[in-house]
Parts: C-alpha cells; structure tokens; sequence
C-alpha cells in the first residue's frame, strides 16, 4: 500500500454519533445523526461510510461508544453493549457488525476511553503519559490512561457509581440512578440536576447551591482519581462541564479534601494545573476513535 490508509471513526453517544472518514484526522469529514434504536442508526452510519467511501475500501475502523461496553479483545462478545437504559442497544455488537459488513479491523472502545487517549496525545508541549479524562453528562464517566496506554480491568472503568459522602444540606434526595439511587451519578449528572431544580446547571444562577452541591461531589471523584491513579492532569468533559465556575468549585473541593498529603498538590496553582477543560473541546471522542482505527491498521499490517 502507498500513502495513508483511508479510515472511519464513529462516536456514538446517548443522543448523537459522529462518523468521520479520511486518511487524516484533522482533515477528514465529519457527519452527525441522532443515536435512535441499534437498527437505525447502523444502517444511517453503513450509508454515510459507502457514500464516503465509494469505489474504494475502508483500512480499519475505530470506535468509541456508550456503555457499558465489552473490551476485552479477547472475548467472544468483545464490542457488545451491556445492560442499558438506551432502547433496543442492550446485546447489540456495532464493532463486529460494522467489521462483517466492511471487510476491515475494527477496535472499539468507551467512548470516555477515546476521548481520554486523544487528550493525552494532543496536550499542549507533549503527550501525556498519566491522565484521566471525566465526561459529566447524561451520566458519568471516566477514563483513565496510564503509561500512554488505556487502563482497563476486566472491562472499562464504571467510576460514576461509586458512592460518595452526601453533602451535610443534602439529605432528603434519593437520586436518579436506576441502579444505585445516590451514587455519584445519582447525585450528580445532568438528569441528577434536571430533577433537583428542573433547570440544566448551566441555567442556574451563578450562586445557586446547585454549583456548589455539583463541586462538592465532582471534588471527591477528584480527589478519588488522584489517589488511585496519580495522573498529570485530570480533564472534565461532557455538558455539565461546561458551566461556568464548576472546574473553581471542583478544584476548591478537591484541594480541601487532599489537604497537605501530596505536597505537589498542596496549592490552588497545582489544582489549576491538574483539573482542566478538554483542550480539544467537543473533539476528544471522534480523535480518539479515529487513533484506535489508526491502531488496528498498524496492528493488523504489523503482525
């Protein structure tokens, strides 16, 4: 083969999916459709990748998807999504799907996984060996990328259903997670917030004790995601993110809670460097799918 190989990244989330396709990352095209059942979706997705791709073939495909989400690549199921709330996607494989249809590797991923590797590759002077990337949506999530690579278990980190100390004014809310009521997703992500005040954070005034009770229970993930993985910079992702002050409240919680037991971390100068909005914005998750579709080329031709 000469020149780059010709590659489609795909982001599916709880409400839209990018689809991009180039030999390039920053110049490929991009696409954006509404996430409605597994069926409808695949066949908009298999439309925009043969129209993409004409006469030609697809090299590899990369995908970062909602969860949860098998990734061992040795499994039989690897690629299937779990046990969701999202109609008709619980069983459903986009990855060996989309590897049957197009003849090509395919790697698939959280979709907080993707975005965590492409924030770690694109930092500002070099890429990042330690990172934790947190994405504070419709739920939330995180991933976590030690030695340059992902850090998986037996599956991908599940760290939005810790518990997490209540708020002293916050007793009487039973949380919205299907699951666990008031673990930090039931506390604390975007439906979490819409059943409290009816209102998105955002919406709020700048003083509502929304921000604060949002600071105080983000600070303990924080603070959660030093202690157990040291990363160089954790990233604060998704919607909810987005609110003005937030990161100023997560960071003031996480330094109170660390106190003076990691002297590097012991000032508000290093919660400034350590807890950060995504550098690449809105981008993360297609970049980082278009880098495991990189990967599977480069792993296929290398074996």
């Amino acid at each position: 083969m000469t020149g780059k190989p010709l590659l489609a990244a795909i982001e599916t989330g709880g409400t839209k999916c990018i689809v991009s396709v180039g030999r390039d990352p920053t110049a490929a095209t991009r696409h954006r459709i509404e996430t409605v059942s597994a069926s409808e979706t695949v066949a908009s997705i298999e439309r925009i990748l043969r129209k993409e791709i004409g006469h030609s073939s697809l090299d590899a495909i990369g995908i970062a998807s909602f969860g949860p989400l098998d990734v061992d690549h040795e499994s039989a199921d690897y690629g299937q999504i779990g046990r969701t709330p999202k109609p008709h996607w619980e069983g459903f494989n986009l990855r060996s799907h989309l590897q049957e249809v197009f003849d090509c590797p395919v790697i698939s991923e959280s979709d907080v996984n993707g975005a965590a590797l492409a924030e770690a590759h694109w930092q500002l002077d070099r890429p990042i060996q330690h990172l934790a990337y947190v994405t504070v949506g419709t739920g939330i999530g995180a991933g976590v990328i030690q030695n340059g690579s992902i850090a998986n278990g037996r599956s991908h980190p599940e760290i939005g259903h810790i518990r997490v100390q209540r708020h002293p004014s916050d007793r009487t809310f039973s949380g919205t997670c299907p699951f666990h009521g008031d673990c930090l997703e039931g506390l604390a992500s975007g439906p979490a917030i819409a059943a409290r005040w009816g209102a998105t954070l955002t919406e709020l005034s700048q003083d509502h004790r929304g921000l604060v009770l949002e600071g105080f229970y983000l600070g303990q993930l924080a603070m959660n995601l030093v202690l157990h993985h040291r990363p160089e910079v954790i990233i604060f992702g998704g919607g909810v993110s987005q609110t003005p002050r937030l990161l100023e409240r997560i960071r003031h919680e996480c330094l109170l809670l660390l106190g003076d037991y990691l002297p590097e971390l012991a000032s508000a100068d290093a919660m400034d460097t350590l807890i950060a909005s995504p550098r690449l914005e809105n981008d993360s998750g297609i970049l980082g799918a278009f880098m495991m579709a990189q990967r599977a080329f480069s792993r296929t031709n290398n074996s």
